[in-house]
């Protein structure tokens, strides 16, 4: 059975354990690793990103 978020964080608040997001199954990836582009979005701007 799969539970929510929600239910995962009310889960771990119970078992005094932390809690852990699910990246669906991976960690989670900045926008030039998903996209494969130098861009991310600052202040509603696109700025290239710094070697």
């Amino acid at each position: 059975m799969k539970l929510s978020r929600r239910e995962r964080r009310a889960e771990a608040r119970k078992n005094k354990t932390a809690f852990v997001p699910q990246y669906n199954g991976k960690a989670p990836q900045s926008y030039e690793e998903y996209y494969g582009v130098g861009y991310e979005r600052f202040n509603n701007k696109f700025v290239t990103i710094a070697k």
